[in-house]
This record gives structure tokens, sequence and C-alpha cells, in this order.
């Protein structure tokens, strides 16, 4: 049942109320008490038929569980390898695995095989390898395909899960898609892409190709990529090749290498990559930003290289006496480290308390920004799409080709002298500069006076008698800024009630229901109040710990942008990621729902 809970997006425990509560659910048909088994089929019926899913989005996850449930006749790592192949297979000559008019499938797979891939550079031993009894695996596949859309978006669904079909090599290193997504945009593929039609992106550590795939992602259909790299593991580089040929990258544009192949000299336009894992006890004695130096040292003009490895070593406070504290010295003085960045934890999934770093290094020659870097630290906050889009526009806009310093403004980032960081231990860390409500007041005052008479200036070019242009503006005495509270400490010390957003199928929203939802759309303006709402008999049934708003409820969501609502009416439900934010009765005489959102 568990399965069941997971397929449906609910917890283990509802499947039981289900059960318990609801005759049409299908009954078991085998298993014990402890384990029972259920009809797929009968399960993915009556989740459709009861509005609890929709078919189209659990088709594919179906198939994937009955591809775990039968690849125990395989071991793991071999159902992986033999399921990409397939996937990869129909791809290259786009026809079924198993036809209805074939019998030998096997041997029929191992002939197309052998066309395709001559060289067996993606896929051909992995087919051979296949057991004459496979043919089912052949149908599962097929299947698989047909409910995903698509060989790419079955190959994608098939390493979401890698996890649950236990193949350790392809999880250990995983990075979450929001970081891989980042380290993408930080490359600037994308814009030498543009600018030239093509782009060679280098991966010396490849592994599945998760960053290698990221960085696709980022292209134009017009652009024509290819793709470099290396990895240690034949299974993983294997997979790597296979990866990016489903997602439209011609064979001949892919050079994954293994060890004992023959190493050629492959300079990239864009290089992205991991630095190997390190128990954390380890880490003072090596020294990763070697590899680092060594990257940077083959940079040529205009090539850039973001690195992902420990915080420890990249942006810690270094001793004079580790192996890696004169490397990164080294490194900042050279110019060519654009970018720091301080990640949050959990980004490596496998390794929830790895805390990470990127460094973004870029060859400018001649460059009138040597000296200087740009630090940024987001450990405090979860690595949202809003934030990488921060991030990568606060690198890009910053230095590169177009873009001056003084022409954009950051939002996270800092730009910090070189000069100050080669110090021992000092941390490459930085917030941001105070909000202008915490400038000195004189200072504000003599730029406005400025403004005025440009202003003037500008209205009278013909010297003609005007009126004056006037702010109204004046000097305040000086006195104590306003009291400010973090929300956290009011929560903390329950002068405010947080309670979280319900998160809400799809299918039951409806625009003509009793109780109006309040979301991330209704909160930052993109959609009007009312538009979407959900029945009040479907609320009670399937979000029984959904609480509805009182009246004077602040609703606050931080994604995809912040954004503040005050909910005068009351009785409304709030979807995830939204939070409601309630004043308690004793706390109305010093709070009040039209300042909380002002603070």
């Amino acid at each position: 049942m568990p399965e069941i809970a997971e397929l449906a997006g609910v917890r283990r425990p509802v499947v039981s109320v289900w059960r318990r509560r609801h005759p049409g659910f299908p009954a078991p048909i085998g298993g014990d008490a402890g384990r029972p088994l259920f009809d797929a089929r009968q399960v993915v019926d009556w989740l459709v038929e009861t509005r609890r899913a929709e078919r189209g989005q659990i088709e594919a996850d179906l198939r994937l569980y009955l591809l775990g449930y039968l690849g125990t006749k395989m071991p793991p790592k071999d159902l992986m390898a033999a399921a990409t192949a397939l996937i990869c297979l129909r791809h290259l000559d786009d026809e079924l695995l198993r036809p209805e008019e074939c019998h030998d499938v096997i041997t029929q797979l191992r002939r197309r095989a052998a066309e395709a891939d001559p060289q067996d550079a993606l896929l051909l031993s992995e087919i051979r390898a296949l057991p004459s009894d496979a043919g089912w695996l052949a149908s599962v596949v097929d299947e698989l395909i047909e409910a995903a859309w698509g060989c790419r978006q079955a190959f994608e669904r098939l390493l979401a899960v890698r996890g649950r079909l236990n193949v350790a090599d392809l999880y250990v290193d995983a990075v979450t898609p929001e970081l891989a997504r980042l380290i993408a945009g930080l490359s600037g593929a994308r814009e030498h892409a543009e600018e030239f039609g093509t782009v060679r992106v280098a991966d010396p550590a490849a592994r599945a190709g998760d960053l290698l795939v990221a960085v696709l992602g980022q292209l134009s259909e017009d652009s024509f990529p290819t793709f470099v790299g290396a990895e240690s593991d034949p299974f993983l580089a294997r997979i790597a090749r296979r990866r990016l040929v489903v997602h439209g990258v011609p064979p001949h544009d892919i050079d994954i290498r293994c060890p004992g192949d023959p190493l050629v000299p492959t300079p990239a336009d864009v290089l992205v990559t991991s630095l190997p894992y390190a128990p954390k006890e380890e880490r003072p004695q090596e020294n990763p930003l070697a590899t680092v130096k060594e990257l940077t040292d083959g940079l040529a003009p205009g090539q850039t290289a973001v690195v992902l490895g420990p915080a420890d070593n990249l942006v810690g406070g270094l001793p004079p006496y580790r192996p890696a504290a004169r490397t990164r010295n080294e490194l900042l003085a050279s110019g060519r480290v654009e970018a720091v960045i301080h990640l949050p934890g959990g980004l490596v999934p496998f390794r929830p308390g790895y805390q990470t770093a990127l460094w973004v290094l870029r060859r400018e020659e001649p460059s009138p920004w040597q000296g200087r870097v740009l630090l940024a630290d987001v450990s405090d906050r979860a690595l949202t799409d809003d934030v990488v889009e921060t991030l990568i526009w606060d690198v890009v806009t910053w230095r590169r080709d177009g873009y001056e310093p003084k022409d954009h403004s950051r939002a996270i980032a800092v730009q910090v002298a070189v000069s100050s960081l080669t110090s021992s231990r000092v941390r490459l860390t930085a917030r941001r500069p105070p909000a202008i409500r915490e400038v000195a007041a004189k200072e504000t005052i003599a730029r406005v006076y400025d403004l005025e008479s440009e202003l003037q200036r500008i209205a009278d070019p013909q010297a003609v008698p005007r009126p004056q242009v006037r702010s109204g503006l004046a000097v305040r005495e000086s006195g104590s800024p306003p009291p400010t509270v973090a929300i956290g400490a009011l929560v903390k010390a329950r002068r405010l009630i947080m309670v979280k957003g319900a998160r809400l199928k799809t299918g039951d929203v409806i625009p003509d229901g009793q109780h109006a939802v309040l979301g991330a759309p209704e909160v930052v303006g993109a959609s009007p109040v009312g538009a979407r709402t959900v029945d009040r008999a479907v609320l009670a049934e399937k979000y029984p710990r959904a609480r509805l708003t009182e009246p004077g409820d602040v609703i606050v969501t931080v994604s995809p942008r912040f954004g503040v609502h005050v909910d005068h009416d009351g009785f409304s439900v709030v979807e995830f990621p939204a939070r409601i934010l309630r004043i308690p009765e004793q706390e109305r005489q010093q709070l009040t729902p039209r300042v909380s959102p002002r603070s």
C-alpha cells in the first residue's frame, strides 16, 4: 500500500482509510495481511473514477512500479542498463520494441541494436546481454514510453526514481534539479550558443550526465551543441551517452570517455563539473582546489567553468597550514574567479548534511575588473526557482560581455575586493549591504536636492520662468529607527500563529466551489481572488486537516516571488506554498493585519 499512496500523492494511512470507508476500493488479489497485493489497473481506475488522480499523470508512474516489481528477476544495475538501452534503441530506429507479429523478441532486438550501434558506444552490449526470456522487459518499456509521451520523458522518469530502483551508482552523487539548473545558467552556455550558433560543453566527471543535460535544457532548438567528458565508471558513461542521444544530440556530437579510451585534447567553451565527495574528517588534508586550479589554467579567453564542491574548502575560513589555503589565494589573485556562492544544505539528496558551494571561473583578458569578485550567500534559504534566476542574473550581468557592473543592481550578490579575502581564516561570504531605510539621512537629502536641480534644468531648456520643481522633502531630526521584529521570532514567542497551506490536487480546484482558494497566484496578483475555488464536500473528504482562514488573516508566499494578501472575509482555503499568519486575540492591541504585511 505504500506504493498506492505514492502513486496518489497522499500519506500511507490515507490508503487504509480509503479501504475502510469506500466499498468500491479494489480488493487484494494476493499477498498477505501485512503486505497485500492489488491489481494495478483496478487501483488506477478507482483513483481516476473518484477524481483522486488524473490518468495521464499516473500511467507512466504505474509502468515504473511494474518495471520495478518485474525487475526483481534481474540485478537492479542490469535492469537500469537494459531499460535505458531499450529506450535509446526505440529513439534511434523509431520502432516498437516488441511488435505484435514478432515471436523471437530478443533475437530481433539484438539485430536492431547491431544496426543502430555498430561501434557499441551506446547500447549494443546491454541488449546482447538480455536473457532469452526478457521479452517482458521490451513490452514494459514500450508501455512506459507511450504513457510518458516520448522516449526523452520516459528516460527522465526512469532516472527520477533511481533511488527506488536501488541503483546506488546513479544516486549517491546526484544533485537536485534546481542546483543543476543554477550551474547551467551560470555557465553562459546559452549566451555563447546564441552568439556563435554552437557551444562545446565539457564535464570531466560526467557521472550520469545530470549537469550536461541541464546545460542542454538551457539551449534553443536552433543551436548545435557538442558534449565532451570523462567518467571512470563505464556503466555511468554509457548511460550519459544514451541520455544525451535521447534528448536529441546526434551520437557524433557526444564524446564521453572511459578509462582506457584514447585521450584526445578536447577544449571546451563551457565546463561544468562537481568535485568528488570526501568525508568531513578527510577534507582538512584534501586539496580539491588543486583540481579547480588545473581547470582554470586551461581556460581560454571567454571560456567559463562552474565547479561544485565542499563548502569547507570553497568558502570556509581556511587556516594557513591547510593545503587548500594557498591554492585558494592563488586562484583569487589570478582574477579568474568571477563569483563564489555559498549554497544551502540538502542539494545532494543522498548526503543531506553535505554543505556545498559554487565557484564560477571565467577568463577575461584584459579585464578592468580584476581585483574584485562577487560573493553570494544563500545558505539560509531554500534554492527555489526564484533564487536560481536571481543568482544567474546577478552574476551574468556583472562583468560579462555587453554588461557593466554599474548598470545593474544585484539582489543577492555583493562585489568585494579580492585583497580583503586572502588573509587566513577569512570566509568567502558576504551579506547584502543595508537597505535604503538605514542609509544616513544627510546623504539621502543631499542626493534629492541634486535631483531637484537637475529636474529644474530639464524642465526649462529655454530659460523661460517656470515654477521650481520641489519634492517637499525635509530633514527630520535624527532619532531611533522604528523597531523591527522577525516573523520567526514572533511565531516562536506565540505572538503570531503560522499555518501551512494545503497541497491541493489540480483536479480539485474548480471555478464554482464554495471556498475560495488563496494560493501563490492570488497572493502575488497573477489571478483574481475567487477565480479558483474548492468544493466543500471535497475539502472535507480529501483534506480533513486543511484549515479555513479567519477574517483578518494575512496570507504570505515567497514563491514564485514575495507576496502578501489580507483576507478580510475569511473562510478561504490557503494553497501551498502560501501560508497563513494569524494574529491571536490577545495580541491585536499591538499587531494588526494592516501592519503585519509591512513589517
